[in-house]
C-alpha cells in the first residue's frame, strides 16, 4: 500500500514539475509576443494549456530519459534482504542465560558504556565500541499519511473545480431549455446575412433569455447564441455588432478553448501560472473577436460605445461565471477598449499553416517533457516499515533494541566470545537479516577511556543502576550577555512623555512633557499630563498648579476630570471641586464663543445673495452642534429652498426644532422632509434628536408614511438569485404594485408617483413609467431628477428625440453628470452626436443636488 502511494505521489510531482516547465515556456512566449495579434497570443496560450492536459498520458507511455537534476523527492522503498538459510539448526538457549540477559538490560543513557555478559561471572571479550545511530525526529503524521494527504488535496481541489464546471454546463442547458426561440423575421434575416459574411457554415440557433444580462455563445457542432430579453429593444446597429461578435466566437471555435482553459485550471488548480495563462487566453479571445468585428467594416468608436453599454449592464446583473463565451466582461474593460480604439494594433488572424506549425511544436515539446526524468530512479533512502520513522529493527543487533532509542552520543559496547554468535536470542545465524534498516554512515567512534573499557566482570543478574550510572560530562556554561534595561524612545517629546508615563517613570515623563511645551507641541495636553504625573507621585500642590495651567491653556479638561484615574489621589481634596467648576465654566465659555462665531458666519451668508445651498447646510450642522437651534433650523430651511439636498435639509430642520422643544413645527418639517424624498425611516425611528416628538400620535403616522414611501430598501433584490434578470424584474413588478396602490389612496403624493415611475423602469415598463414621472413633475417634485428619468424612459423606448429633449432640460435644471456618463438606460443614445453635445453641456455642480 505504501509503495503504491509513493509511486502515485512521485508521478504527481513529476507531472507538476513538467507542467510548470511547459507553463513557464508558454508565459515567456506570450511575453515575447505582446505586440503580436490577439489571435496569435490566444493560440499560444491555448496550446500551452492543451499541453498540460496531454502531459499525464504522454508521461505514462513515453520512454524514460533520465537526467538527475534534482534529488528524488519520494524515495523508493528497499525490498528486505532474504534471510540466509542456516546450515545447521541453532543450539537451544537456556532462558536463565540469555532471556534474563535481554530482559534485564535497560535503555542505555547518554554517555554510558555497557558491557554485555554472556555467562554469569565470565565477561565477553572486549569489542570495538559502536556508536548507535540517532533516530530522526518524529513527525506528527506518518510518511504514508502525508503522501495520502497530498494526493487527496490535489484530487479534492480538482474534483471541486470540475464539479463547478459541470454545474455551470447544466445551468447553460437549463437556460437554453427555458429560453424563447421567437426571434422574428428581422433577426433571422440578419443572422443569415452575417453568417455568410463571416463564413460560418454551422446552423446557429438564436435564443432569448430573461436570465442573462449579456450575450453568450455555447457549443461547437450545434452552436447557440443566447441574448438577453432586452435585446428586443436594441436598435439595428447594436443587433448587428453583437451578432458579429458572437458569430466570430463560433467561427473561431472559442467555446472549445474556453472549456480547455477551465479544465486545465481545474486540474492544476494550485498553479498560479495555469490561472494566469487561462485569464490571458480569455482576454485575447475577446480581443480577437473584436478584431473580426472591426475587420467587417464596423467603426471602432461605434463598436466601443455599444460594448461599453453592455459592460455597464453587468453592474446590476452580477452574473455568475458560465461555461459559455460572454461578449462582455468588466475585468477586461480597460485594455480591450484601448485595443479597439488604437489604429496601430496588429489585428491579423492566424493562418491555418501557422496554426499547424504551432501544434507540431507543442507535440514535440510534450513528447520531450514526457520522456524527461528529472531525478534518479534509484532509492535515495529506505522507507521505514515503522510508521513513526527510521530505526534499526530488533534483528539488526545482538541485543534487543528498546522502544526508546539511545541519544546520539550514547556508546554501546557489544561483545561476544564466538564469531558464530550462537547465543543470540534473535537468530541462530552468524549474519542477522536487516529489514528496512537505514544505512549508518561510517563515523569514528568516540574515544573510550580505559576506566570505561575495563569494567570488572559482574554476573548478568547483578547488572543494576550502580553499574550503568556513569557521570555525564558537564556542559560549558554559556557566557553572560549584558542586557541593558534602558528603553530607547522614538518620536517627539510628547510621545516619549506618554511612554514614560505609562511605564510609571513619572519624573522622566514630566521632564519630557516640559520639553514638549518648550517646543510648542501639544502644550495644553502636555500641561495636563504633567499634572497627572505629579498626582501619581503624590505631589498634590504641584498637581493642582498644573491642572489650573492646563485649563488656562484651553485644555478641555471637564470629561477627563470625571473619569481619569491618574487624578484619583486628588478627588478628596476640596480644591478638586473648584478645579472642576473652573473647567466647566471654561468649557461653557468656549462653547458660547464658538456659537457666536458660527452665528456671525451664518449672518454673513444671509447677506450674500450668491451663497449656495451647501454653505447653508454646512453652517446649519455647526449651529446644531453649538445648540443654536433656531438659527440651525433657519439655515437648513434656506438650504432646502436653494435646492441642496432638500429632503435631508428639511429633516435636519425638524431635528433642530425638536431639540428646541417646538414639537408642532418639528413634526411639520418632518412631514415635509418625507414628502421631499428623505428615505431613511430607520433614522426617523432611532434618531435621538427626535426624542421630544416620539410620544406624539402624529409622529407614529409620519413614521408609517416614511416606511410606506421608502424606496431605498428595494435597491438590492433577490438574495442569492439577484444575478437573475427575471428575478429582479419580477421583484420590481411587486414594488410597482405597492406604489400603484399607494397613489390610488394618496393621489396628491408627488413622491409616490416618482417612486412608481422608478419601479416601472426597473420592471421593464418604460412607457408606463413616463406617465408616473409626468405626474410627479406636475407636482414640482425634484424637477431635474424627474426630467432625467423621463429621458431614461424615452431612451429605453428608443424614442431618441423625446429622450434628448428631457435630457437637455434636466441638465439645464442642474442635474449632476454622475449618472449621465454611466447609466445603461441611456445606451440607445450613445451613438447619436447629440449625446456628445449633452456631455459637453454638462456643468460641474459639486455643491448642487436636489
Amino acid at each position: 500500500m505504501e509503495a503504491n502511494l509513493a509511486d502515485a505521489l512521485r508521478f504527481a510531482l513529476d507531472i507538476a514539475l513538467k507542467s510548470t516547465i511547459l507553463l513557464i515556456g508558454t508565459a515567456v512566449a506570450l511575453l515575447l509576443l505582446k505586440r503580436a495579434s490577439a489571435s496569435t497570443r490566444q493560440l499560444v496560450a491555448t496550446l500551452g494549456l492543451v499541453g498540460t492536459l496531454l502531459l499525464p498520458a504522454a508521461t505514462l507511455v513515453a520512454p524514460r530519459w533520465e537526467i538527475a537534476l534534482v534529488p528524488n523527492p519520494v524515495p523508493v522503498a528497499m525490498k528486505p534482504l532474504p534471510a540466509p538459510v542456516p546450515d545447521a539448526p541453532a543450539p537451544r538457549v537456556e532462558r536463565n542465560a540469555v532471556e534474563a540477559q535481554t530482559e534485564d538490560i535497560s535503555t542505555p543513557a547518554s554517555g554510558r558504556t555497557i558491557t554485555v555478559i554472556d555467562e554469569p561471572g565470565r565477561p565477553l571479550p572486549a569489542a570495538a565500541p559502536v556508536v548507535a545511530p540517532a533516530p530522526p525526529a518524529r513527525f506528527p503524521i506518518s510518511r504514508p499519511t502525508g503522501m495520502a494527504l497530498l494526493l487527496g488535496l490535489w484530487g479534492a481541489g480538482m474534483a471541486f473545480s470540475l464539479a463547478r464546471l459541470v454545474l455551470g454546463a447544466a445551468r447553460v442547458r437549463r437556460v437554453c431549455r427555458l429560453a424563447s426561440p421567437d426571434a422574428g423575421g428581422e433577426w433571422d434575416g440578419l443572422i443569415a446575412e452575417l453568417c455568410g459574411k463571416l463564413g460560418v457554415s454551422h446552423p446557429v440557433r438564436l435564443l432569448f433569455s430573461e436570465d442573462l444580462a449579456v450575450p453568450v455563445t455555447s457549443g461547437v457542432s450545434r452552436p447557440v447564441i443566447l441574448l438577453p430579453g432586452t435585446a428586443h429593444r436594441w436598435n439595428d446597429e447594436r443587433r448587428r455588432v453583437v451578432l458579429l461578435h458572437e458569430l466570430a466566437h463560433i467561427k473561431r471555435a472559442d467555446w472549445v478553448a474556453l472549456v480547455i482553459g477551465q479544465v486545465a485550471a481545474a486540474v492544476y488548480w494550485f498553479h498560479p501560472l495555469a490561472w494566469s495563462i487561462r485569464i490571458q487566453m480569455r482576454r485575447d479571445c475577446e480581443r480577437a473577436c473584436d478584431d473580426l468585428v472591426l475587420a467587417s467594416g464596423t467603426r471602432a468608436s461605434v463598436y466601443a460605445a455599444h460594448l461599453l453599454s453592455i459592460i455597464r449592464s453587468l453592474r446590476l446583473s452580477r452574473q455568475r461565471a458560465l461555461p459559455a463565451v460572454a461578449m462582455a466582461r468588466r475585468s477586461y474593460w480597460d485594455g480591450r477598449m484601448r485595443a479597439i480604439l488604437d489604429p496601430g494594433v496588429e489585428r491579423r488572424a492566424v493562418s491555418p499553416g501557422r496554426a499547424r506549425l504551432a501544434g507540431g511544436v507543442l507535440l514535440a515539446a510534450v513528447v520531450v517533457l514526457a520522456a524527461f526524468e528529472p531525478w534518479s530512479a534509484r532509492p535515495a533512502e529506505a522507507v521505514a516499515a515503522d510508521a513513526s520513522g527510521f530505526r534499526a529493527s530488533s534483528d539488526s543487533m545482538a541485543v534487543g533494541a528498546p522502544d526508546s532509542a539511545p541519544a546520539p552520543d550514547a556508546v554501546v559496547t557489544v561483545s561476544s566470545d564466538s564469531e558464530s554468535n550462537s547465543h543470540s536470542p534473535c537468530t541462530g545465524n552468524k549474519e542477522a537479516p536487516v529489514a528496512f534498516a537505514p544505512e549508518v554512515p561510517e563515523t569514528p567512534a568516540p574515544a573510550v577511556s580505559a576506566e570505561a573499557a575495563e569494567v570488572p566482570a559482574v554476573p548478568a543478574a547483578a547488572i543494576g543502576p550502580e553499574v550503568l550510572q556513569t557521570p555525564e560530562p558537564a556542559e560549558p556554561a554559556a557566557p553572560a550577555v549584558p542586557v541593558s534595561k534602558k528603553k530607547v524612545h522614538a518620536g517627539s517629546w510628547y510621545q516619549r512623555g506618554m511612554e514614560l508615563h505609562n511605564d510609571e517613570r513619572y519624573d522622566e515623563a514630566i521632564a519630557a512633557f516640559q520639553h514638549s511645551i518648550e517646543e510648542g507641541e501639544k502644550v495644553d495636553a502636555a500641561t495636563y499630563n504633567i499634572a497627572c504625573g505629579y498626582a501619581r507621585k503624590g505631589d498634590t500642590a504641584r498637581a493642582f498648579e498644573w491642572l489650573q495651567k492646563a485649563i488656562d491653556e484651553g485644555f478641555d479638561a471637564e470629561s477627563y476630570l470625571r473619569h481619569d484615574d491618574d487624578l484619583d489621589s486628588l478627588r478628596s481634596d476640596p480644591r478638586f471641586a473648584k478645579i472642576r467648576q473652573a473647567a466647566r465654566e471654561n468649557e461653557n465659555a468656549g462653547n458660547r464663543a464658538q456659537g457666536d462665531r458660527i452665528a456671525a458666519r451664518y449672518e454673513r451668508l444671509k447677506a450674500a445673495p450668491a451663497a449656495r445651498g451647501k454653505a447653508f447646510y454646512d453652517v446649519g450642522k455647526d449651529l446644531l452642534d453649538a445648540e443654536r437651534f433656531d438659527l440651525s433650523a433657519q439655515a437648513f430651511q434656506t438650504s432646502a429652498a436653494r435646492g441642496y439636498r432638500e429632503g435631508a435639509s428639511l429633516y435636519n430642520s425638524a431635528c433642530a426644532l425638536s431639540r428646541k422643544g417646538d414639537r408642532s413645527r418639528a413634526l411639520d418639517y418632518l412631514q415635509k422632509s418625507i414628502e421631499a424624498g428623505f428615505d431613511d425611516p430607520d433614522l426617523v425611528r432611532k434618531d435621538e434628536d427626535l426624542d421630544n416628538v416620539r410620544g406624539e400620535p402624529r409622529y407614529r403616522e409620519l413614521l408609517k408614511m416614511a416606511e410606506d414611501l421608502e424606496l431605498h430598501r428595494f435597491d438590492d433584490f433577490g438574495g442569492h438569485k439577484k444575478w437573475l434578470r427575471s428575478t429582479r424584474v419580477a421583484a420590481w413588478r411587486e414594488v410597482e404594485q405597492h406604489f400603484d396602490d399607494y397613489t390610488r389612496r394618496h393621489p396628491e403624493s408627488a413622491r409616490a408617483w416618482f417612486n412608481l415611475g422608478y419601479a416601472r423602469i426597473e420592471g421593464d415598463r418604460p412607457a408606463e413609467a413616463v406617465t408616473a414621472f409626468q405626474k410627479a413633475l406636475d407636482r414640482n417634485y425634484r424637477k431635474s431628477t424627474t426630467m432625467y428619468n423621463l429621458a431614461c424612459a424615452y431612451s429605453l423606448m428608443d424614442r431618441k428625440d423625446e429622450a434628448f429633449r428631457w435630457l437637455f432640460q434636466a441638465l439645464d435644471a442642474g442635474f449632476q453628470d454622475g449618472n449621465l456618463r454611466g447609466d445603461e438606460d441611456l445606451d440607445n443614445l450613445r451613438g447619436d452626436p447629440r449625446f456628445r453635445q449633452a456631455l459637453s453641456r454638462t456643468k460641474s455642480h459639486d455643491d448642487w443636488s436636489d
